[in-house]
């Protein structure tokens, strides 16, 4: 085996079938089942392999016999099953060989009743392991099995769990095998399969060899067929579909053409009537505001000829008086007469020669006005000559023109002589129908330009589809690159830590790396997966520091230890004196009495015990002399008493001073003085401090006092002594043997603390070799050169692949808007050549266009001439009128001055007769003033009554004014309600968007109906909504017929408008035309659209480059696809016959194998030479006579299908036609051969095969076998592992040759799982193997497990100890 190859070492099932929980382990990545028929020998087998490989359940790939009849929830749930529902898993795990690196791949599953099967998949790829690490179930003591949540965050970020079959496939793919194709991959599944089928073996013989070697290639996929075969089969249906849709069309135009017409006329009639009314409104309007201002002008006047009024009659009655003052005769009288007809005689000759003058003026201008009557008249006929042969040319132009609004212009100017006709209309009708004609023009030729620029696209996409094709394949040979780079370097790290004596990692840690290499790609921080380890290191080297740091504190310490012990030694051995054990205050105290020149003595100094005193009674007398703090006391004498006691604070002592009370049995019978001087004074002083303590329990001892035992009162306290305590201070000998003793203590003690301080060096030089061998051992942590050239190089292709998707999808967005471009503009030519009524044809757009400017220019004529008669029509008009107003005028003026005459002679006769008598008065003494009192009050009365004339005629104008401003309010608000009803009528006619091309929408609904006037007035104005109605009801009955799909309807609008107001004029009622298309309800005009839409898609498809798209197709995609596939058999045929070249059989047997090719069956068919030949070309060098070739040879084909499945009365599909015939694998057939030693090479034939002995028929069936699935591992990564599995494995090979079957799979490093009734795999063949058998007694739902282990010599059982133990 090679090393670093992934091998199989693990698969189990959990809560699966008639298995709770069940682990099988095996043995160098070989294992085999045996039991009866019924022990689940093939259950077992067929959970693992292929399906957990793919996670494909269909229940054909689970029964190796391919039966149907059982699904994966039987395998859960069983009938009559007592559960409700079941959670199961199943997993495999594999080891990487040479390393502790592991994988898991698996499924759970769950079955619930009358519930769809639910399953997810799984992959652990952090090292972990299924039963150690992690674990499928929740409850470890009852064992329920996890949900797949659950799972999820179990394995967290150490896997993966996947919703789908398609992902775990490719993700297996990608972590074990890293086969280019996922198409590869499913090839090598399909050839597994049939190499595990049970028939394999009972039905010996070649051609079923090559039926499984033909069957396991991978065929056209559903998507790769889809294209052609939809695009062929809709072909068929379209051409039908789109005559009958051209056939609504032509109908549907028919009825367009005079529903346009008649919703012209509507809106025409509408927008009229709601113009009218707001004219009428608006002058109503006008009218008030004049009469409102006239009213208020008549009141300002009354009010001053009110005043004015008011002085005349003041004036009247100051000059009456006057007057009768100064005439008292009739002179006056008879002067005011006189006055008054002469100036009546004078006003009335004034009139006269007034009326005079006017008549003669009036006679010149009859005169003139009968001349020009005339010439006008003359002009008008000429005129009206030239506008009918104007209107004949025309006429001559619009032959081929079909521009209907001429002949509308030429009825109303020739007909009726309409002096009011408005060319406006016409001219912009003529200008739109120009306009459009020209827009087809120019859309026919943009849509050339913009075929032409789309063809160009279509050939860069190519070019950048084959760059990111490139691209692609280069990234996913790097993908494979850095897997297996990951894997190396897994397998290092696994290896590095392995061979560490100090650096060992945790299992969490090494699980940890192995995640992070796995998901570590450009970018990545390499010292990350350093760091994981580094922490480790990092630990250690902490530890070890605080190991040393100890170390050398302990060694620090015991050093000191050792130095002070040697210093006290040496004090001891010196000069040093043993002296009980003081407090730093006690010692303070006595360096300062040293200081202040306090002289004193200690206690225990001064005494010796007495002879003859045992040693324990001394032992009990020192202790109790020392717990009662007299052994170290100071004596000091009563001099010194103040001055001790009043030492500075922070030091204390004892005292003894010399003032004390003797007892009489004291301790001067135990205890003598230490008088070595002599000195009878200091002999007394410590002689009376003993007397002071008594000895023994008597009642005179007094309060302080020490017994034979030890025990001792001091004042009210009283205690004890341990009775352990030696005495080392009361008597020379005492101390100097404490002394000695203190001396060997400390040796000894020095001794030991050397030892100590020796081994403690050891313990740091230790731990700085230590320390070093872990820096040595990081310093060989793997390095990441490998990874990062890989994780680069994968990135730079990315990057390219990026880039390459991206200027692809550039590109496929630049093809698309061409193409919908071109389709937009197609839609649009064909919009713009419906609204001419013309063929999409540019010559005839060319052609039409030079009538129509012809046509414009003949009516720029017309509409001079018509105008230069319209003008005379209404000059000569206007001279009539005139002509009839100067008669009248004569006869008036003529009628005054005979009336001026008559009164002239009555005035003259009067004034006459009265200046006779004014002659015979005094009248000349008082003329002067009396003539002006007299003129005056003469003319006042009149000037008073034209006053009150013109008030009474003030007031009777305002009186008059006011009834028609309220009148005229009341007209006003009706014609009010008339323009808003009229307006809504008008708003909803032109809401329905019939017109919407009249006139631009505009939010001044007055101004539009007004455009709208205007601009169809020409066309509608002398037309009668009725007589439109009637063609259309006409129209539409004759082509009903050709809409019947479409449930077209006639029905009436805006009734209800007539039953609101029954004041209108005409009626707001209105035809309407509506349809159904696809079930939902349209108006006539979008359904119409959405028919040439429809049209314009069908007929794209069905133009000659949508018949090209069979050739398209089939030359480039799907031949491709094929080409690649026979490449790849043609490699697979290669490697197969190396691999078979390679094997050495005992018979000296050689085997080939060859795929040849089959040929025509029709002389319009191809020989698949020829025909691979062919499809081996790229479609940009094909010649068009081999795109015919090829064309000609699957139609030959798909007809030959389809006359076949008529025959046969087979139902099939169109698609299932295409896949028959463009499957490559029946071009061709495999040819087995054979050659033994000395003899030719011959084709295995059956007949051949059966001369043939057991072991050579056995290598026959299986050496061609196991090569194809060895040249088919070969496509994968070197570390995947080679899989295999075979049900009732070697079945009907005999005994003697099984054997050699076993040496054969050994040989080709198969990892295997086969099962078998009879077979133990126990052959010298096999180096290890794992064998177990199942037992389940007949019905139980329980399955047994027994192990045996193989190691090459011998078969063992394996217990549960072992097994434990293993």
């Amino acid at each position: 085996m090679n090393s670093g190859k992934w091998q199989i070492n693990r698969a189990g099932l959990v809560d699966f079938w008639y298995y709770d929980e069940e682990t099988f382990e095996f043995s160098e990545g070989r294992m085999l089942l045996r039991g009866s028929n019924g022990s689940g020998k093939s259950v077992t087998m067929q959970s693992f392999i292929p399906l957990l490989l793919d996670g494909n359940m269909r229940p054909e790939r689970l029964d190796p016999f391919g039966s149907r009849a059982r699904k994966m929830e039987n395998y859960l749930l069983e009938e009559n099953d007592d559960r409700d529902e079941r959670t199961g898993y199943l997993y495999m795990e594999f080891k990487r060989l040479g390393s502790e690196e592991y994988l898991t791949l698996g499924l759970g599953i769950r079955a619930r009743k009358n519930k769809k099967l639910e399953s997810w998949y799984f992959c652990i790829t952090d090292n972990r392991r299924v039963g150690y690490d992690i674990f499928l179930y929740k409850d470890l003591e009852n064992k329920i099995t996890c949900s797949k949540i659950e799972l999820k965050n179990r394995i967290g970020d150490g896997g993966k769990v996947m919703e789908t079959q398609s992902e775990y496939a490719a993700c297996v793919n990608r972590l074990l095998f890293g086969f280019e194709t996922q198409e590869e991959y499913k090839e090598l599944l399909e050839l597994l399969i049939q190499l595990r089928t049970p028939k394999l073996s009972k039905d010996f013989k070649p051609t079923v060899i090559n039926e499984i070697l033909s069957s396991s290639l991978q065929t056209l996929s559903e998507d790769d067929l889809r294209p052609m075969s939809e695009a062929i089969e809709n072909m068929d249906n379209l051409k039908t579909n789109l005559d009958s849709l051209n056939e609504s069309i032509r109908g549907a135009r028919q009825i367009e053409k005079i529903y346009d017409q008649y919703n012209r006329i509507v809106l025409y009639n509408k927008a009229r009537m709601f113009a009218e009314a707001g004219n009428a409104y608006e002058d109503c309007e006008r009218m008030g505001k004049r009469q409102l201002e006239e009213l208020n002008e008549k009141t300002v006047m009354l009010e001053k000829e009110k005043q004015r009024y008011q002085e005349l009659a003041r004036e009247e009655e100051v000059l009456k008086k006057e007057k009768e003052s100064l005439t008292k005769s009739d002179a006056a009288k008879l002067k005011e007469q006189e006055l008054k007809l002469t100036g009546e005689l004078r006003e009335k000759a004034e009139e006269k020669c007034v009326k005079e003058r006017q008549e003669q003026e009036k006679k010149d201008k009859l005169q003139e006005t009968e001349r020009r009557l005339k010439r006008g008249e003359e002009e008008n006929e000429r005129i009206w000559g030239e506008i009918e042969t104007c209107i004949e040319e025309m006429e001559d132009e619009l032959e081929e023109v079909p521009f209907d609004e001429f002949s509308s212009l030429k009825k109303e100017l020739l007909e009726d002589k309409n002096p009011d006709y408005s060319f406006e209309s016409h001219v912009q009708l003529l200008k739109r129908y120009t306009e459009q004609a020209e827009r087809g023009k120019e859309g026919l030729t943009e849509e050339k330009n913009c075929q032409e620029k789309y063809d160009r696209y279509l050939k860069e996409l190519d070019l950048c589809q084959a760059e990111r094709n490139g691209a692609e394949r280069e990234v996913q040979q790097y993908e494979r690159l850095l897997q297996e780079t990951k894997a190396e370097l897994t397998e290092q790290v696994y290896l590095w830590e392995r061979s560490n004596e100090e650096l060992s990692l945790t299992p969490d840690v090494m699980q940890e790396i192995s995640r992070k290499i796995q998901g570590y790609e450009q970018g990545s921080d390499y010292s990350e997966i350093r760091e994981l380890a580094k922490q480790t290191l990092y630990e250690k080297e902490s530890e070890f520091t605080r190991e040393r740091m100890l170390l050398e504190k302990e060694m620090e310490n015991e050093s000191g230890e050792l130095q002070r012990l040697e210093e006290e030694l040496t004090e001891w051995k010196t000069q040093k004196e043993p002296e009980p054990e003081q407090p730093e205050c006690v010692q303070k105290n006595r360096s300062l009495l040293k200081e202040k020149g306090i002289p004193y003595q200690q206690f225990y100094k001064t005494i010796e015990f007495g002879t003859g005193m045992e040693s324990q009674q001394a032992d009990r007398l020192e202790e109790a002399l020392q717990q009662m703090g007299i052994l170290d006391a100071l004596i000091i004498s009563e001099e010194y008493r103040d001055k001790v006691l009043e030492l500075d604070c922070g030091v204390c002592d004892r005292y003894i001073f010399g003032d004390v009370s003797h007892v009489r049995e004291n301790l001067t019978k135990v205890l003598d003085v230490d008088n070595g001087e002599n000195d009878i004074l200091f002999y007394q002083k410590i002689s009376g401090i003993l007397s002071s303590i008594g000895f023994g329990r008597s009642n005179d001892q007094g309060r302080t006092w020490i017994d034979e035992r030890g025990n001792y009162r001091l004042g009210v306290l009283e205690g004890t002594v341990t009775g352990e305590y030696h005495a080392r201070f009361i008597g020379i000998r005492a101390r100097e043997q404490y002394r000695k003793e203190k001396i060997e203590e400390l040796e000894t003690l020095c001794h030991n603390k050397m030892q100590q301080v020796e081994t403690i060096k050891a313990a740091l030089e230790k731990n700085g070799l230590r320390l070093e061998l872990i820096w040595r051992e990081w310093e060989k942590f793997p390095k990441d050169e490998d990874l990062k050239i890989a994780a680069k190089e994968l990135a730079g292709w990315e990057y390219r692949l990026e880039l390459a998707v991206r200027r692809l999808g550039e590109q496929q967005a630049l093809t698309e808007t061409e193409r919908k471009k071109l389709d937009e503009i197609r839609i649009k030519v064909r919009e713009l050549c419906a609204k001419c009524y013309l063929s999409p044809r540019l010559d005839l757009f060319v052609s039409v266009l030079e009538s129509l400017h012809k046509y414009k220019d003949l009516l720029a004529g017309l509409q001079v001439s018509y105008g230069n008669y319209q003008n005379g029509v209404l000059h000569v008009k206007s001279q009539q009128e005139y002509r009839d107003d100067i008669e009248q005028d004569l006869d008036d003026i003529r009628y005054d001055l005979s009336r001026i005459l008559i009164k002239v002679r009555e005035l003259e006769e009067f004034l006459v007769s009265v200046r006779k008598q004014l002659e015979l008065t005094d009248y000349e003494q008082i003329r002067e003033r009396l003539d002006y009192c007299m003129q005056r009050l003469i003319l006042l009365p009149g000037e008073r009554e034209s006053c009150v004339g013109r008030q009474n005629r003030l007031e009777n104008e305002a009186a008059v004014l006011q009834d028609k401003i309220r009148e005229n309010e009341t007209k006003k608000e009706q014609l009010s309600d008339k323009k808003e009803t009229y307006g809504t009528v008008f708003k909803l006619e032109y809401g329905l968007g019939y017109m919407e091309d009249v006139i631009e929408e505009t939010d001044d609904m007055d101004g539009l109906a007004k455009a709208i006037c205007g601009q169809l007035s020409g066309s509608c104005g002398n037309k009668k909504q009725e007589d439109v109605f009637g063609s259309l009801q006409e129209v539409y009955h004759q082509n009903r017929g050709f809409l019947l799909d479409y449930q077209i309807t006639l029905s009436s609008l805006f009734e209800d408008l007539n039953d609101e107001n029954s004041f209108l004029d005409m009626s707001a009622k209105r035809i309407d035309i509506s349809a159904k298309y696809r079930g939902t309800a349209v108006k006539f005009k979008e359904l119409l659209q959405k028919l040439c839409e429809d049209a314009d898609g069908l007929a794209k498809v069905l133009s000659e480059r949508d018949r090209e798209l069979f050739e398209d197709i089939l030359a480039n995609t799907i031949s491709k696809k094929i080409r690649a596939r026979i490449q790849a058999s043609k490699r697979w045929v290669e490697k197969m016959n190396g691999l078979m070249e390679s094997m050495q059989t005992s018979s000296g047997l050689r085997l080939s194998l060859r795929w040849k090719n089959k040929r025509a069956e029709k002389e319009e068919q191809l020989d698949t030479r020829a025909l691979v030949e062919l499809l081996q070309k790229d479609a940009e060098i094909m010649r068009p006579e081999e795109i015919d070739k090829i064309s000609h040879h699957f139609r030959s084909k798909i007809e030959e299908a389809r006359k076949l499945a008529g025959d046969t009365g087979a139902v099939q599909s169109f698609h299932a036609t295409m896949r028959e015939v463009l499957d490559y694998r029946k071009w061709f057939e495999f040819q087995l051969e054979c050659q033994k030693t000395g003899e030719k090479k011959k084709e295995l034939t059956d007949r051949v095969f059966f001369t043939f002995s057991g072991g050579e028929k056995a290598m026959s069936m299986y050496v061609p076998l196991f090569s194809a699935v060895a040249a088919k591992y070969a496509g994968a990564r070197e570390d995947a592992p080679k899989m295999i599995s075979l049900d009732e494995a070697f079945a009907g090979v005999d005994e003697m040759n099984i054997r050699d079957m076993f040496r054969l799979i050994v040989e080709f490093e198969f990892n295997f799982m086969i099962n078998s009734q009879i077979l133990w795999g126990d052959y010298d063949t096999v180096p290890a193997l794992a064998i177990y058998q199942l037992i389940r007694p007949e019905n139980a739902r329980f399955v047994s497990v027994i192990r045996y282990l193989w190691n090459g010599k011998k078969k063992v059982m394996v217990t549960d100890q072992m097994a434990q133990k293993g």
